[in-house]
């Protein structure tokens, strides 16, 4: 029992940063009835076909025991992809899926949930509520809580989430003078009027490694912060993160190491070894992401 509820902690912190990165929660206009709102939270995520489920929405569902809907991928014309969204528009299982992430939800997420929540409830000092039994009754246990999980499991756990939703690894073309190379460079992009972002700043002490920058504007996007790392520092974050990490960005890490440049510049970087002998490991293990014995019940 023990082990299962340490299991469900770290899924349901990932799915708190990944909630973090790609969520939202929010009101809008019911249709149908003058002066009332309807509530809903999403998470949204492209994906490359109109048949594929991206991995991290289903694993998202399973995280917070089965709650909402996955929505079948639409075309989206401004990135030439496709657009799939989890969803639920339920008070019930709204209000069920942020108590499931509160414990390890950022503050912009949390505040944005509790504005939500007031103006649903808010409406009915002036509405009338109307009761309805559902066609389906959805219900979802939980084991009890034997003992608090270790908080650095949980924090990179989280930090593994938000880096699904908002991170991404690559090669970084470099110049000095009339020499060029290629460097190793982890991000995790986040947008806040108010300075550098809580998550940011929360994601960088849990791995321990890189820096924060910004604020920057352009490509659609005002006051823009990212957290970076390069080199050896984006080998220990995604050490760290490896656990949790979804296969997409764990694919992404593992072909950027293998696309470094060989020249013998490079070969200087202390780092160089170690980013070969990572991913030579990683896809020797060829390690599957964990899957808990009480997943297959949760959906």
């Amino acid at each position: 029992m023990a082990t299962e509820w340490d299991d469900i902690r770290c899924q349901l912190a990932w799915a708190a940063g990944f909630f973090d990165g790609e969520g939202s929660t929010g009101t809008w206009p019911n249709k149908n009835r003058p002066g009332a709102i309807n509530l809903f939270a999403n998470v949204t995520q492209q994906s490359a076909s109109s048949d594929e489920i991206p991995a991290v929405l289903t694993r998202f569902r399973v995280a917070v025991r089965g709650l909402g809907r996955i929505s079948a991928p639409t075309p989206d014309l401004r990135s030439g992809t496709y657009l799939c969204q989890w969803r639920t528009h339920s008070f019930e299982e709204v209000q069920a899926v942020v108590a499931l992430l509160w414990q390890d939800l950022g503050p912009v997420k949390r505040a944005q949930a509790a504005r939500a929540l007031r103006a649903y409830h808010a409406q009915f000092s002036q509405i009338r509520a109307r009761h309805r039994r559902p066609a389906r009754t959805r219900r979802a246990d939980l084991p009890a809580a034997v003992h608090p999980v270790e908080k650095t499991r949980t924090e990179l756990a989280w930090a593994a989430g938000l880096f699904d939703g908002e991170g991404s690894t690559e090669t970084q073309r470099r110049r000095r003078g009339a020499q060029a190379w290629s460097g190793l460079r982890s991000k995790v992009s986040q947008c806040d009027a108010a300075g550098v972002p809580a998550v940011l700043s929360r994601f960088r002490v849990a791995v321990g490694v890189g820096w924060i920058e910004g604020p920057q504007s352009g490509g659609g996007y005002a006051n823009a912060y990212k957290w970076a790392a390069g080199g050896a520092d984006t080998l220990c974050a995604l050490e760290l993160l490896w656990p949790y990490l979804g296969a997409v960005k764990r694919d992404q890490a593992l072909d950027a190491v293998s696309r470094l440049d060989a020249r013998e510049l490079i070969r200087r970087y202390r780092w160089r070894a170690a980013a070969y002998e990572f991913a030579d490991r990683h896809r020797r293990l060829g390690e599957p992401l964990v899957r808990y014995a009480w997943e297959t019940s949760a959906v």
